[in-house]
């Protein structure tokens, strides 16, 4: 297996996690959670309002990637 496929193997398979990795993106998911919940009453409606929700959206997605892949260091 070259390293490219080694690298998309990582990036694109499914990763069976864990109790303890299950754990840890439960806890990550909660507080982001909450942040986005806070977020949506302190902020008005409107495009800032939205990107701001997107962009913890994302930021949640690439926390659970780091979690899931951080035993998988080449």
């Amino acid at each position: 297996m070259t390293e490219i496929d080694k690298r998309i193997d990582k990036r694109f398979d499914y990763h069976t996690l864990d109790a303890e990795t299950r754990k840890r993106r439960v806890r990550m998911g909660k507080k982001i959670k909450t942040l986005a919940a806070e977020l949506d009453a302190l902020l008005a409606d409107g495009r800032e309002k939205k990107q701001a929700l997107l962009h913890l959206e994302e930021t949640m997605m690439w926390a659970n990637a780091a979690i899931v892949r951080e035993g998988q260091r080449s």
